[in-house]
């Protein structure tokens, strides 16, 4: 199992921003990075989950937003 991104060091953080194709990583410090790998949309490996924490995930119906 991977760590998670903020208890990583730099490097490692740098290369994972670095093969996702985030532009201008070299030249990013840590928290820059951090905010650039958790703010990526539409990639199932960064999105959060939907259901509450205490939830047990097979009692958890998930339930889209209403269209518009």
């Amino acid at each position: 199992m991977t760590k998670p991104i903020p208890e990583m060091d730099t490097a490692e953080i740098r290369d994972i921003a670095v093969n996702g194709g985030i532009q201008g990583a070299r030249e990013m410090d840590r928290e820059e990075l951090i905010d650039a790998l958790v703010a990526r949309p539409g990639e199932g490996a960064w999105q959060e989950d939907p259901k509450p924490a205490d939830v047990n995930p097979n009692d958890y119906m998930y339930q889209s937003p209403e269209p518009r």
